[in-house]
C-alpha cells in the first residue's frame, strides 16, 4: 500500500470518529471503507511494472566446510527476486585464501584466478546486459541455456541449431534457410566448436562453398547466414574477436541457368550406350530430368519405401537436405519407367564421378555441351515451365523457399522464347 493510500485511510477514520462522537453515530467504518476504497487513486502495476534483473556477487564457502587444511568452494551467486542460482567457478579456496573485497589472496596462483573470477563475472554480466538492451525479461531457464554455451557442452554447430529454435523474429521459411548452414558446416567438418570460428577456417569454408559448385548469390548467402549466429555469439559473450574481419564476400549475381531443350534430353534418351556403368549414369541423369531432384535429396531418397501411392499416383514427398524446405513431386511416366526398370532402387555413385561419366554420355548423344547432375534439376524446372506448369507449383515441386527463386527461371524461359525466334529466323531464311 502506497503512502497516499495511507494518508486516505487516515483521513476517512478521523472524519467518521469524529462523527461518532459529536452526533451519536454508530461506528460502521468497516462497512464504509470498502465503499471509499475505489474513490481512491490505485497504481496501474501494469503500465508501471519494471523488468528486473538480478544481481551478481562472488559466494566463498557457502557450506561452510573449508579450513587452513580443507578447501571450500567459490562460486558466483545470481540472485533475482528471491531466488538464487549458485553457478560453479571451478576455484576451491583453504579458509584463509579468500576476502570479499579482494577475491583469491594468498596464493601463487591468486592473479590468474582473479582473472578466471574476472572474466566469468564479465560473461554472465554481458549476457544480462544484452537482455536489458533488448528489454527481454531474465529468466533462469535462459540463464542455464546461456551457461550451456560458456561451460562448452554444446558446440558451434548445436548453438547455431538452438538460437534458430528459439528464434520468434524470423519466419518459418526462414528458419529453414537458416538450417541449411548447420547441413553445411556439417559437411564441412572444420567448424564444430566456437574455438573454430577463425579467418584461417572462414577462408577454407569458402572454399568448400566453391568446390560444391554453388554460384556465388548462393555461397554469399551461406555466408550471410554464419554471420548472423557469429555476431549473435560475441553478443553472448561467446567469442571476442569476429572471424570475417577482412573477409569480403562478393554478393555475385545469378548466372542464367545451363539447362537442356526438350530435343536435346530425348537424345540422350534415344542414345545407344553399349558401356553398362555409362548407361547407368544415362538413366540417374534422365531420371533427374523428370523429377527435379538435386543430387543430394536423390542420392538419400529410399525410392522402395517411401513414394506414396495417391489417386492412383505415384509421388515422392519429403524434406530438402540444402534448404529444409518440403518437396512434393508427382512421378511422371519417364521417371516410373526407370524405378522399374531398377527394382526401385537407383544405382546412386558419387556426385564427381557422376559428373565425370556425365561427359561421355553427352558424347553418345552427340551433345556439345558440358552435362552437370544440377543441370538436370534445371531442366526440369525449364520444361515445366514452358509446358504451361505455374511458378509457385514448380516451386513446390523444387522445394524452394520462396517462389522469388523460382522466378529465375522465368528468366530463362525468355532465353529460351529468344534463342527459338533466331532458330525460327534460320529456317524462313534459308
Amino acid at each position: 500500500m502506497n503512502k497516499s493510500t495511507l494518508l486516505w485511510i487516515m483521513f476517512i477514520l478521523i472524519h467518521f470518529s469524529s462523527l461518532c462522537f459529536t452526533k451519536n453515530v454508530p461506528i460502521m467504518i468497516p462497512h464504509v471503507i470498502p465503499e471509499i476504497l475505489p474513490m481512491i487513486p490505485q497504481h496501474d502495476t501494469k503500465k508501471n511494472s519494471i523488468m528486473k534483473y538480478p544481481s551478481l556477487r562472488f559466494v566463498f564457502d557457502r557450506k561452510k566446510v573449508s579450513s587452513k587444511t580443507k578447501r571450500g568452494l567459490v562460486q558466483l551467486e545470481v540472485l533475482s527476486e528471491g531466488k538464487r542460482k549458485f553457478i560453479g567457478t571451478g576455484i576451491k579456496l583453504f579458509s584463509d585464501q579468500w576476502n570479499d573485497r579482494k577475491k583469491v589472496q594468498n596464493s601463487a596462483d591468486m592473479l590468474e584466478l582473479n582473472q578466471r573470477l574476472d572474466e566469468m563475472m564479465s560473461i554472465v554480466q554481458g549476457w544480462i546486459n544484452e537482455l536489458m538492451k533488448k528489454k527481454e525479461p531474465f529468466n533462469f531457464e535462459a540463464l542455464e541455456s546461456f551457461l550451456k554455451c560458456v561451460n562448452k557442452t554444446e558446440n558451434y554447430i548445436e548453438y547455431v541449431e538452438r538460437r534458430i529454435n528459439e528464434r520468434n523474429d524470423i519466419k518459418g521459411s526462414t528458419k529453414s534457410k537458416h538450417r541449411g548452414l548447420i547441413t553445411s558446416l556439417k559437411e564441412f567438418g572444420k567448424i564444430v566448436y566456437i574455438s573454430d570460428l577463425t579467418k584461417e577456417n572462414i577462408l577454407l569454408y569458402d572454399n568448400f562453398l566453391h568446390s560444391k559448385g554453388y554460384s556465388q548469390p548462393t555461397i554469399h548467402g551461406y555466408h550471410k547466414n554464419n554471420k548472423v549466429y557469429i555476431h549473435d555469439a560475441i553478443n553472448h559473450g561467446l567469442l571476442k574477436d569476429y572471424p570475417y574481419t577482412g573477409i569480403k564476400i562478393k554478393r555475385g549475381k545469378h548466372k542464367l541457368r545451363r539447362y537442356l531443350y526438350q530435343e536435346e534430353l530425348d537424345k540422350i534418351r534415344q542414345a545407344v550406350i553399349p558401356l553398362e556403368t555409362i548407361d547407368r549414369v544415362r538413366d540417374l541423369f534422365v531420371f533427374q530430368c523428370y523429377t527435379g531432384l538435386s543430387y543430394s535429396d536423390f542420392a538419400i531418397f529410399d525410392f522402395k519405401s517411401d513414394i506414396v501411392e495417391h489417386d492412383g499416383k505415384q509421388i515422392i514427398r519429403d524434406m530438402r537436405i540444402k534448404t529444409g524446405e518440403d518437396y512434393y513431386i508427382v512421378l511422371l511416366s519417364p521417371a516410373i519407367q526407370l524405378l522399374k526398370k531398377y527394382n526401385y532402387k537407383m544405382p546412386v555413385i558419387s556426385n564427381q564421378q557422376y559428373n565425370l561419366r556425365l561427359k561421355i554420355v553427352a558424347d553418345y548423344a552427340g551433345l556439345d555441351k558440358k552435362l552437370t547432375t544440377h543441370m538436370a534439376r534445371h531442366t526440369f524446372a525449364t520444361l515445366a515451365i514452358t509446358n504451361g506448369v505455374e511458378l509457385k507449383v514448380v516451386s513446390k515441386m523444387l522445394g524452394h523457399s520462396s517462389v522469388r527463386t523460382t522466378e529465375i527461371y522465368a528468366t530463362v524461359i525468355n532465353q529460351v522464347v529468344k534463342d527459338g525466334y533466331e532458330l525460327f529466323e534460320k529456317k524462313i531464311s534459308g
